[in-house]
């Protein structure tokens, strides 16, 4: 899976402040997330991201801004992924990987990204919809794109130590 992420600010007449387009490729695509009928909005990021879970193709993976996983995993198991992704596609703006939650659940995400590579773990929390959450690697990276860290990411957590 490939897509072209359009994430905008608002004000919006559903209430949120900002909102997510998605496309299937690189220029395509006009879905919302949040509906059609919206006013005008300011782009505060556009960027491609490739499910490295399912992408063969070392050409998407090397120019994709945002690689994301599609298959979850431990919390051991997807920081050695980071650590593999983040080292052989230098130039992504960040790496995510899906978190298995309790009894094989959707958990979270560890991510790694930035300037300074900081990973971090996003837990999901109570009110995070399950058609919002392959959503959030892309809002992080609109997040470093305005010149934040992942550590100040309001929900991040640490990675523990060992």
């Amino acid at each position: 899976m490939t897509r072209f992420v359009v994430v905008e600010a608002g004000p919006f007449p559903d209430g949120p402040h900002a909102r997510v387009r998605l496309g299937t490729g690189i220029g395509t695509g006009t879905g919302t997330g949040t509906g059609d009928n919206v006013r005008p909005a300011s782009v505060i990021d556009e960027h491609f991201v490739v499910d490295v879970d399912v992408c063969r193709d070392g050409r998407l993976l090397d120019c994709a801004d945002v690689l994301q996983g599609s298959r979850a995993r431990s919390v051991a198991d997807a920081l050695r992924r980071l650590t593999d992704l983040t080292s052989a596609h230098p130039a992504c703006g960040i790496a995510a990987v899906p978190l298995a939650g309790r009894g094989g659940g959707s958990g979270g995400w560890a991510a790694a990204g930035g300037p300074d590579r900081a990973v971090v773990l996003v837990p999901y929390g109570a009110s995070t919809a399950a058609g919002q959450r392959s959503l959030l690697p892309s809002c992080l990276h609109a997040w470093l794109v305005a010149g934040h860290s992942l550590r100040e990411w309001p929900y991040a957590r640490d990675v523990p130590s060992d």
